[in-house]
């Protein structure tokens, strides 16, 4: 076996691989794309960081490859579709770097606070302007954190050791967790309002881009301090710039950028800016954790097959993907509507099996309807190994249940998540085609292809309603593909679901949003 080591890795993570009998280690610090396309073909596992891509035209060549083995989280740099289709598992090490992460966090929350960096250059510069740098305490100061994962955890841990008050918005913690931690959770309206301090530590996705737009920084209180350690893309970075000019933000101290490294970025000529070079994971620690991960995940696989932390396929036998490829797809993309359509924070999650699903191994499926559920919300964290760690961990319970009814269909999924908002519920079959089908939200049913963009609107049973959607849809360009309409009964209310085929803009849902008998608009993509 071979294994190849392309951006180079901490020598604990080397040494075990050589410590492995048969196994040939390549250590390459830095690869180029035409070399790597060269000694790929002859490769069973290859270790990369954040600097190599390994996309579709690389896992075409790579006849041998079995396992690619990310030290570290972020796994945008390789092609997890065209890996899949080649059985090639994906895994990475999430947590490993948790501890740098967070502390890189609160020591620029810290420098942000008593405006370390120019008061260090002041002197430098031969001058004395103690004046100039007064700084504010962190002492019963409210800390606003966006995710409270593994890294936000800890960060609101090492906060309330400062006894600063600590406020945090993520849909996917529940209220049981979020007390064991001292955290109270709130509305993203309310931590913005509230906070003298923001901190984000959650995965850039759909949902998160721009998370932090002019908006929110107009709820903010005036002098609030912002913190990005966690991805580019999140914050607004335009938005940001105009809102420390007006002083509304009295200073922001960023590790991501949208762009890396920032070119001609407007943020970096701001004094009240403080920029780090994405050094969140760079502590001599975390470069060992990960590189030991790693290197012992890749390890019990090649040898043993066992899997930890894969991204992209839990361990099954190919007569079981055959049967049950198709469900888990199903309860994948119903986990993706439901996380879109549901309100409020997470308790439980219930999840149902119904007509011939009862005969099948359900854990898988069962894994994926929980990936698909977290996965818009957390993003590369969660996979179909780990969903169920991840949920128990947020203090989410998980219900099962099968039952022999499944309304005249061969196999019918159904989940529902209890929420401090109520229930809401979503359902959904496979045709023989096969192709996954929605048959059911919330009490109407609906059969419709649960695929692509939709638009999930609930409004007044009454006259003229689906003419203003057809109408106010075409006037701003946007091509309804499919159009399912259900109701319960005549004059109460119903749902429209609206297959579109292009994203819509704010303008599209805010001039759904005013017609009278329009109650939500809810923009989905499964």
């Amino acid at each position: 076996m071979r294994v190849l080591i392309c951006d180079g890795l901490r020598q604990q993570g080397v040494k075990i691989f050589q410590k492995v009998k048969n196994l040939e280690v390549e250590v390459r610090k830095k690869i180029e794309p035409e070399e790597l396309l060269d000694v790929i073909p002859d490769c069973d596992g290859v270790v990369i960081r954040s600097r190599t891509k390994i996309g579709r035209k690389v896992l075409k060549q790579a006849s041998r490859l079995r396992v690619i083995g990310r030290a570290g989280i972020g796994v945008d740099n390789i092609d997890i579709e065209a890996a899949t289709e080649r059985g090639v598992l994906v895994m990475n090490t999430p947590g490993a770097n948790a501890v740098a992460a967070a502390e890189h966090a609160m020591a620029l929350m810290l420098a942000l606070a008593r405006h370390i960096p120019r008061a260090d250059e002041s002197v430098r510069a031969g001058k004395w302007e103690k004046k100039k740098f007064v700084g504010t305490e962190l002492y019963n100061q409210t800390l606003g954190i966006i995710g409270l994962g593994r890294i936000g955890s800890i960060v609101a841990n090492r906060a309330l050791g400062m006894r600063m008050r600590v406020l945090a918005f993520d849909p996917y913690v529940s209220e049981d967790v979020a007390a064991k931690l001292g955290v109270e959770l709130v509305s993203p309206q309310k931590l913005f309002r509230q906070s003298q301090f923001i901190t984000i530590h959650t995965p850039f996705t759909k949902e998160t881009k721009g998370l932090l737009d002019e908006a929110a920084f107009k709820m903010m209180k005036r002098g609030v301090r912002i913190v990005n350690c966690a991805r580019g893309g999140i914050i607004d970075e335009s938005a940001l710039y105009e809102a420390i000019k007006k002083k509304k933000v009295a200073g922001a101290a960023l590790d991501v950028f949208s762009q890396e490294p920032p070119v001609d970025n407007p943020l970096l000529t701001l004094p009240q800016v403080i920029a780090t070079p994405h050094l969140g994971a760079s502590s001599e620690q975390a470069q060992m954790n990960v590189a030991v991960a790693i290197a012992e995940q890749m390890v019990d696989y090649l040898q043993n097959g066992l899997i930890r932390n894969a991204v992209n396929m839990p361990s099954m036998s190919p007569k079981m993907i055959e049967q049950i490829q198709p469900y888990m797809r199903l309860a994948e993309r119903l986990g993706h509507f439901l996380s879109m359509y549901f309100q409020g924070n997470v308790r439980h999650l219930k999840i149902s099996y119904g007509g011939d699903l009862r005969e099948l191994e359900l854990a898988p499926v069962t894994n994926a309807a929980q990936k698909g559920f977290l996965e818009r919300g957390l993003g590369e964290e969660v996979n179909l190994v780990n969903a169920p760690v991840v949920m128990r961990n947020r203090g989410i319970q998980v219900e099962i249940a099968t039952t022999s009814e499944a309304r005249g269909y061969a196999g019918l999924i159904t989940l529902a998540v209890v929420t401090d908002q109520g229930q809401f519920r979503v359902a959904g079959t496979v045709f023989p085609t096969p192709e996954c089908r929605i048959v059911g939200i919330d009490d109407y049913r609906v059969e419709a292809s649960l695929e692509g963009r939709m638009l999930l609107i609930s409004n007044h049973d009454r006259p003229g309603v689906i003419g203003f959607i057809g109408t106010t849809l075409g006037d701003h360009q946007v091509n309804i593909a499919d159009m399912h309409l259900s109701r319960i009964r005549s004059k109460g209310t119903a749902i429209c679901l609206v297959t579109i085929d292009h994203p819509v803009t704010s303008a599209v849902l805010q001039a759904l949003k005013e017609y009278e008998d329009i109650i939500e608009v809810t923009e989905i993509e499964v």
